[in-house]
């Protein structure tokens, strides 16, 4: 054991040293920038005919990802998940009317997470599609600056403004200026929809400078934007950039048409439907056809698939790649800018379409779909520390540029992110460890999810089910398998022939382990129901009150065993016998334990004042949580461990060190706060228990009553830790009741305290944290009328459990007794729980009783 210890101690330090060295480097800048709609047709990803001469040479030095995919081929879902690191089925963002925080309130995004890491963040164009954010200010929880506004960009005066934000030809305008006020003399109240049903050309070439249209106006917004960021030198920036185009209409100044001659337009080479494949994996190209003007006619085939003649499909797919150019002119200026202000050799850059997009091939146009040119998208990330050219061509997804971009910057990766970082890819290999990427897209009420693998496709067509439901074979309506080495172009749907049977399998049997996975994360942050138990001090072993516990409960919390002041008192002591004996009585019992060992007010010892140094408790702390996180983590039957308790006053003010040796104090405080004033120790624990215990739900403990101020403190807390990448599971609540006068009104105003209580429990769990009552007893200075105390305390215990019953019904709750009868504390008074003096059922036994019964319905 003590070479164990040694070993630790040389590796916390090693680590501390390594985390010093990233704290104190410069953080890098970031560049991020979003193209909507944008395919690989880009020339560095081996389109021949594209001319987009700025990516290609920023990919000379970057590392490009030729097999990354969509989570969900539109924008809003797309964007949604890509800007969380969370997939559709998380975010709820499956169309294009749902906002993201509608459904998840408290979901942090890829600036957000930056900006709280001391970032300016501040972003112009289109980053998320605005139906899906708030309207208003686009996410404000992600900007610093308040994000650039469309109305807000410039434009030359001899041009104006783009008509309904796309055309500048002086035709197309003048047609839109005559239906707007025709609209306007009818009273039509929606006058934009009276125009673009009307009129909306599908591409425009006018011969203007790049200046007139919106994508240009974006491009020369982020340069000053940039410009005044580079200014500010004490903090890294954030800065997104999110152009327009090639979206539909495509619209570019003529000089990028006349980079693409009409003749040798390349068209789909296969239009039709896949053999064999499933009517639910098509659609009728509606985003298409909404673009209309005079000569312009749109047809649906016998299987309800858009029909085009070629000219026309030639002049849709030239301006496409006309808009792709343009869009690469404006990353050419914006890279060009880095480069002559030196911001180069400092900023990581991330370019980024939002997913693929159908230009013939199998009769579809726009995205919406499963198949490889709806999911297919291109990925190009550079790093000043690599600047070397790198292809990765086995699958990747979008959900992996959120931990990637973190662990470039030096940041922690926060713990619930569905994607994985590339950076190893982009350092030595051209390969990651993913054995497939996902997408999805929604047919109605069928949800088709699809595996792209190296050289495979598998999409398996659910009914009524999401991935995190348990999936069976009546479930399925429709299975695909293309076969990309054999048949790039997916003509032929392979699934149930023979010869790839044994692929087949193999990949069904991802789809499942995908499916599993899901279901078990989801279930890990949304688990329901409630648990009881009780604690029980190490001296109680082998007693009566080990009898009354094993009776009855299943749960156990042992009582102070597991504390630093047991385990590691002094930097040379170590004891873990206690806290072991627990662990062996519980396997023989098969309980299920809660482990209350978190860096508290009892530290080294049940001490009033602490002389040690700063530096000397960050190192005791350190190898203590270091050393519990890593001993426990391996048990199955440690479901919980409290990482930090007593850490905030009822004034919401935090629990600090106190002179004098007359009062209970906080030392590990000493240890300092972070730039946002938060306490280094509190940082510090649920850093290590988020490294070296990921099997076990970790609980932010809390003592005092219901007071606003306690827990908006815990909630801001919490927040934060999850902010920085620390995960949280759960908070709990110390319920001593009457105790201290933070807890009287539990008998005064018993309702409204209840009320409160349901409240934090309502907030807990729309936050994905369980709630624990941690501790509860009730506290009684006089036993002399101890009946009618009693009788009081069955009744709070009522009112407690019915709110626990209740709430279990929305997510996790627990319920855990501190100690099983009478306990006296010299000088203090009496503490009660379920049994009297002689161990008999007090009348608060009956209401426990009843919450484990129904606990075990």
């Amino acid at each position: 054991m003590k070479q164990f210890i040694t070993l630790l101690t040389i590796l916390v330090f090693a680590s501390n040293l390594l985390a010093q060295k990233v704290e104190n480097a410069q953080k890098p800048n970031i560049i991020f920038i979003a193209i909507d709609d944008l395919k690989p047709t880009i020339g560095a990803f081996g389109d021949t005919y594209a001319k987009t001469p700025a990516m290609d040479e920023l990919a000379k030095r970057s590392t490009i990802f030729t097999n990354n995919h969509t989570q969900q081929a539109v924008c809003g879902p797309s964007r949604a998940s890509l800007m969380t690191g969370k997939r559709p089925d998380y975010t709820g963002v499956k169309d294009l009317k749902t906002r993201m925080r509608d459904v998840n309130p408290n979901i942090v995004t890829i600036p957000q997470y930056f900006r709280q890491n001391g970032y300016t963040t501040v972003g112009v164009g289109k980053i998320y599609d605005p139906r899906c954010v708030d309207k208003e200010t686009l996410d404000a929880a992600s900007w610093s600056i308040p994000f650039v506004r469309e109305w807000q960009l410039s434009y030359p005066e001899e041009f104006g403004r783009p008509a309904l934000g796309y055309y500048q030809e002086k035709s197309n305008k003048k047609v839109i200026e005559k239906l707007y006020k025709e609209a306007k003399d009818k009273g039509v109240k929606n006058t934009y929809v009276y125009v673009t049903d009307r009129f909306k050309p599908p591409f425009e070439k006018s011969n203007v400078s790049d200046n007139a249209y919106m994508d240009a106006a974006i491009a020369n917004r982020a340069i000053d934007l940039m410009d005044d960021l580079s200014k500010e030198t004490t903090k890294p920036f954030f800065l997104a950039i999110g152009f327009k185009r090639p979206h539909l209409p495509f619209v570019a100044p003529k000089k990028y048409w006349d980079l693409y001659d009409s003749i040798n337009v390349p068209v789909a080479a296969y239009q039709k439907m896949s053999k064999n494949s499933p009517k639910v994996a098509y659609h009728n190209s509606n985003e298409m056809s909404a673009y209309i003007a005079p000569g312009i006619e749109y047809e649906l085939d016998e299987n309800q698939l858009l029909r085009m003649d070629e000219d026309f499909q030639k002049e849709l797919i030239r301006g496409y790649y006309a808009c792709t150019s343009f869009v690469d002119a404006q990353i050419g200026k914006i890279v060009d800018e880095l480069k002559n202000k030196g911001l180069d050799k400092n900023t990581i850059i991330v370019v980024w379409g939002d997913h693929g997009w159908h230009l013939g091939d199998h009769s579809l146009w726009n995205k919406h779909s499963n198949f490889e040119q709806a999911t297919r998208s291109p990925l190009i990330i550079y790093s000043p520390h690599s600047n070397k050219s790198i292809e990765v061509n086995s699958p990747t997804e979008f959900v992996d540029i959120f931990p990637t971009l973190c662990e470039l910057s030096g940041l922690s990766v926060p713990t619930n992110l569905d994607g994985e970082s590339l950076i190893k890819s982009m350092n030595k290999s051209s390969h990651t460890s993913k054995k497939y990427a996902v997408s999805q897209w929604p047919k109605g009420d069928v949800m088709g999810y699809s595996f792209r693998t190296d050289d495979y496709r598998y999409t398996v067509w659910v009914k009524g089910k999401e991935s995190m439901d348990a999936i069976n074979s009546k479930d399925i309506v429709a299975q695909e398998l293309y076969d990309y080495v054999k048949d790039p172009l997916e003509t032929v749907n392979h699934f149930g022939e023979k010869k790839y049977r044994t692929i087949q399998d193999k990949l069904i049997g991802y789809s499942e382990g995908y499916f599993t996975s899901e279901k078990i994360k989801f279930k890990k942050s949304n688990e329901k129901g409630l648990k009881v138990g009780a604690t029980l001090n190490y001296r109680e072993l082998n007693t009566i009150k080990e009898e009354l516990y094993l009776k009855d409960f299943k749960y156990l919390t042992p009582a102070n065993a597991a504390k630093q002041q047991v385990i590691h008192p002094t930097p040379k002591d170590w004891n873990w016998k206690p806290v072991d004996d627990f662990i062996a009585f519980s396997k023989k019992n098969n309980l299920e334990v809660r482990l209350h060992g978190p860096i508290s007010p009892q530290a080294s010892k049940w001490a009033k004042e602490d002389h040690r140094t700063a530096e000397e408790l960050e190192l005791n702390m350190t190898e203590f949580a270091t050393a519990f996180a890593m001993k426990f983590n391996n048990e199955p039957i440690v479901k919980w461990m409290d990482v930090v308790n007593e850490t905030i006053l009822a004034t919401g003010k935090w629990l600090g060190d106190k002179p004098g040796t007359d009062s209970w104090e906080n030392p590990w405080f000493k240890m300092g706060v972070d730039e946002n004033g938060y306490p280094l120790f509190i940082l510090k624990a649920f850093d290590i228990a988020t490294k070296y215990a990921p099997n076990i739900k970790l609980v932010y403990n809390q003592n005092g009553g219901m007071q606003t101020e306690l827990w908006d403190k815990v909630k801001e807390t919490v927040l934060y830790l999850r902010s920085k990448g620390y995960r949280v599971d759960g908070i709990g609540w110390q319920a001593h009741i009457l105790l201290s006068p933070t807890t009287f009104a539990w008998v005064e105003n018993t309702d409204e305290e209840a009320k409160k209580l349901a409240d934090l429990i309502d907030w807990a769990h729309q936050n994905d944290l369980e709630f624990h009552v941690t501790e509860l007893d009730y506290f009684v200075e006089d036993s002399n009328n101890i009946d009618a105390a009693y009788k009081k305390q069955a009744e709070v215990y009522q009112k407690i459990v019915n709110v626990l019953k209740e709430k279990s019904k929305t997510g996790g709750v627990t319920l855990n007794l501190w100690d099983m009868g009478e306990r006296f504390k010299k000088d203090k008074g009496y503490f009660h729980s379920i049994y009297d003096a002689e161990f008999k059922p007090t009348p608060a036994y009956k209401t426990i009783i009843d919450a484990l019964e129904y606990q075990n319905k």
